[in-house]
């Protein structure tokens, strides 16, 4: 992988191409009638530096670093394509997906706070007793 939106497509391309088209695959397609959400799985505990403004505003074709991009940006381009995704199954009458990322397990707040702006709900969700506001929004959602 050259750059992380070619990590994006080898994701999402084959889920488009299967909404648009179930004969190219009708085993995948039949699979993806069956699938309710995705979640993302890292490792939280791994020290990651707050991101200045642009580090995140890198497109994901430009983003050709070894190290793997903040929580935050992998948060924001996961939700972006299964919201795309989801537009468009709708569109054709097929289930659509939630986003319930691995989250809150270990790691910054800033995950939550991530997580909160974009997902569905979260998987875990153990270190909001550090952050009394953060637990408070999640309650009220």
């Amino acid at each position: 992988v050259e750059n992380f939106q070619e990590l994006l497509e080898n994701i999402f391309e084959p889920l488009f191409a299967i909404t648009i088209d179930p004969s190219i695959d009708p085993k995948l397609h039949k699979f993806l009638l069956s699938i309710v959400g995705f979640d993302s799985v890292d490792d939280e505990s791994a020290y990651e530096k707050t991101p200045n403004e642009d580090q995140l505003l890198i497109p994901p074709s430009e983003y050709t670093k070894e190290e793997n991009p903040h929580y935050c940006y992998y948060m924001y381009y996961f939700w972006a394509n299964i919201n795309a995704l989801n537009h468009l199954r709708t569109l054709r009458g097929l289930n659509t997906f939630m986003f319930r990322p691995h989250c809150g397990e270990a790691g910054s707040v800033e995950h939550l706070m991530a997580s909160y702006l974009v997902a569905d709900s979260i998987n875990h969700g153990i270190m909001l007793e550090k952050s009394p506001v953060m637990q408070y929004l999640y309650y009220l959602r």
